[in-house]
């Protein structure tokens, strides 16, 4: 009996011992899983914070270079372009040499190539310097995108609406940031050294959290990762996409400008008009997938593209500071959320690779965010700057209306 009495006890001894492993493997993997999402969304911050600060420093460089409409609108047409060829090369870094090689490369030299540019030497090292800021800054785009839908397949969980807020987060205090900067009297090349290498730091004090994730490796995921030709519901995604990440690029580069020339604002808080911008769309990412599971995708982003529509309107005929701050913080609330839920439903397409359909959106969104300004540039050269955004406005009411005809194909977040 005693012998019997002493086994139980051992056995018990065993399968509790064995259970506070587990327990504790278990925590240590949720810690793992939390560093790992915490430096995601640092990642974010940064691709919003470096596409930022460039924004506050346009009209300067316009000034520093004497540039008209036109010169400026192909100046910025290098970050366009230099987009192009860097969201499908951020596609194979990550697959070759991992996300945190991938992130690592294009977040550090997104903050050393802003730093240059903020030198402003002349126009022709600037066009060549822009382009290469708009080929490292848009593989950090999709490199982050990517690493996020790995981390919402780790998790099991939604995850790129928060992540998208941190986006728009680290726009929002670049823009801060910068313009207080810029009020207190530094140069911009102070301005702009002092916050990228305060963010250049920051990144790389996270990037130790980030595994090597080398989706080549995963025979199922093998061709992930590679720019595919849309079609059909995937087109409808990048048309939509490019639409609006085109409507945001040209409040990025544009509404300084905008708020000093029809508005009336000092150059110097100018740039205020973007944080105002940025600052809605954090708020409404905020609430984004609690909206989307309300209400589904199509109504919100309907809403968005009538919120914008209606925003640019106020500011074409009615061009008065407080109109304007107020119209931008009203487009920002509208936009914030056709990012995320763009490629959360190229993510559910059941007819393509989930990492292609995010690689692809994606890739089509940013590059409309980044050509968008240029395209500004030269209509407001045709035109003017107000004929420029009216031009956005009959965009958007195109985008909603397709969006309209294809509503039964979009991805419901509840069954997600």
């Amino acid at each position: 009996m005693t012998k019997l009495r002493e086994k139980l006890q051992s056995a018990a001894a065993v399968f509790t011992s064995s259970g506070a492993a587990g327990s504790v493997r278990s925590r240590s993997e949720r810690f793992s899983l939390q560093r790992q999402i915490l430096a995601a969304r640092i990642a974010f911050f940064t691709g919003g914070f470096t596409v930022a600060a460039w924004a506050p420093l346009i009209p300067f460089v316009r000034n520093g270079l004497l540039l008209d409409e036109f010169r400026l609108g192909l100046l910025l047409f290098g970050l366009g372009l230099g987009s192009f060829f860097g969201m499908p090369f951020a596609g194979s870094l990550s697959e070759r040499y991992g996300s945190r090689h991938a992130l690592a490369f294009s977040g550090i030299g997104s903050c050393i190539l802003l730093i240059l540019l903020a030198t402003v030497p002349n126009y022709y090292v600037e066009c060549a310097l822009l382009f290469l800021y708009g080929v490292v800054l848009s593989s950090l785009e999709v490199s982050a995108n990517i690493y996020g839908t790995h981390l919402e397949r780790l998790s099991g969980r939604r995850l790129l609406s928060g992540l998208h807020a941190g986006y728009s987060v680290g726009e929002m205090s670049a823009a801060a940031v910068v313009s207080l900067l810029f009020m207190s009297g530094a140069s911009p090349l102070c301005a702009i050294t002092i916050a990228m290498t305060a963010m250049a730091l920051l990144f790389a004090a996270v990037l130790p959290s980030i595994p090597q994730v080398q989706r080549s490796a995963d025979a199922e995921d093998k061709h992930a990762a590679v720019f595919i030709i849309p079609r059909g519901f995937m087109l409808l995604l990048c048309i939509l996409a490019g639409s609006a990440f085109l409507a945001e690029g040209a409040m990025l580069d544009w509404a300084a400008l905008y708020l000093h020339d029809e508005g009336g604002v000092p150059l110097e808080t100018a740039g205020l008009g973007y944080t105002f911008f940025v600052a809605a769309m954090s708020i409404s990412r905020g609430l984004g997938d609690r909206l989307a599971e309300r209400f589904g995708s199509v109504r919100v982003l309907a809403t968005g593209f009538a919120m914008v529509i209606a925003s640019l309107l106020v500011m074409i005929v009615i061009p008065t500071p407080v109109t304007l701050f107020a119209a931008l913080f009203i487009m920002g609330l509208g936009i914030a959320n056709a990012a995320p839920l763009l490629i959360s439903n190229a993510a559910h397409d059941p007819t393509v690779n989930q990492s292609s359909a995010v690689t692809t959106v994606t890739t089509v969104g940013y590059a409309g965010l980044m050509a968008g300004p240029a395209l500004i540039g030269f209509l407001a050269h045709a035109t003017s700057l107000k004929g420029a955004f009216l031009c956005i406005v009959v965009l958007m009411s195109l985008a909603s209306i397709i969006a309209h005809n294809w509503r039964r194909r979009f991805h419901s977040p509840e069954r997600a």
